[in-house]
């Protein structure tokens, strides 16, 4: 009876279990899944690349951008780099970068503090801050392109105290300064609702026990809630620094890397040498440098979120 019980578990086992050529299409269909995935990204992003490398690379002109591509090795990099507007392309881009993170990461969580509190008032400021935040650049640009203008409204309202208008994006000193208060003001929704998210993340056994202990608002944010954020904070610096180093469209708008070169930072001087002065070799070792700076601010990134993922 046993052994016939047995036998009939067995060939119910093997019944269930799939043939072999079935186990190999089922190893196979994760791949499958995938394929369109792998041909988007190849067709939009390492293509694209590929061929900037190899630009990078090439004496490549208006005369021969269709053709044949002479191969010049690392001629190219070695006389961007040898240059000093490279260098202070770079410094002007660090500097939109230290505007960002003090913006995003003071500023958000500040506002992130406030709007941690349910209510009609939070719920209207969040929703006026998803619109802002999904406004294209385009159209945000050229509203704050009128606004900061030497006849706009933010001279009229500072002529209403008594200050002589300021050439906001038309004086060298200023300009960088104006377009990066842009930038920070474009990219602050974002930054908040990352930090309120984790805000609300927080159990709020936390939040209690510290108020039981007689610790403030305030003290109890700084205190105990910002060592919390520590990771969420670490992530979205290292997303700031990446935005400010990729960040092209409000400059095009707004000053088009002008007066001068006062804002001409590394996207935008490789926009105006491929495109404006036509030297397409030139602007793509620019853009393979500003390239190399985002992979370097990236691994620590990638390296965060794999910790977190193990954790």
């Amino acid at each position: 009876m046993t052994a016939t019980v047995t036998r009939a578990g067995a060939e119910r086992l093997t019944r269930q279990r799939p043939a072999p050529r079935q186990r190999r299409r089922f190893a196979r269909l994760p791949a499958v899944y995938l394929l369109p995935a792998a041909a988007i990204l190849i067709g939009f992003a390492v293509y694209p690349m590929f061929v900037l490398l190899r630009m990078s690379v090439s004496d490549v002109g208006p005369t021969n951008i269709v053709g044949e591509w002479d191969f010049i090795g690392l001629q190219n990099f070695a006389e961007v780099l040898s240059g000093s507007e490279v260098w202070q392309s770079a410094l002007r881009t660090s500097l939109v970068a230290a505007v960002l993170l003090a913006s995003n990461l003071v500023l958000g969580f500040l506002a992130a503090s406030i709007l941690a509190v349910g209510g009609r008032v939070t719920n209207l400021v969040l929703g006026i801050m998803v619109f802002v935040w999904a406004l294209p650049p385009i159209v945000s640009g050229s509203v704050w392109k009128f606004l900061l203008d030497d006849s706009g409204a933010v001279n009229g309202l500072i002529g209403l105290v008594g200050v002589e208008p300021v050439s906001w994006l038309s004086s060298p000193s200023l300009a960088l300064w104006a377009v990066a208060g842009v930038v920070a003001w474009a990219s602050l929704p974002f930054s908040t609702l990352i930090l309120r998210g984790g805000l609300l993340a927080i159990p709020a056994e936390v939040i209690e026990a510290a108020a039981i202990d007689g610790a403030g608002y305030w003290r109890t944010r700084f205190q105990i809630v910002l060592p919390l954020l520590r990771p969420t904070l670490w992530i979205l610096a290292i997303l700031t620094v990446l935005y400010a180093f990729k960040s092209f469209d409000f400059f095009y708008v707004l000053t088009k890397g002008g007066p001068g070169t006062a804002t001409n930072t590394l996207p935008v001087q490789s926009y105006n040498s491929a495109f404006m002065n036509f030297e397409m070799s030139t602007g793509a070792t620019v853009a393979v440098v500003s390239m190399l700076f985002v992979v370097l601010i990236a691994i620590p990134y990638v390296r965060s979120i794999r910790s977190e993922v193990s954790e």
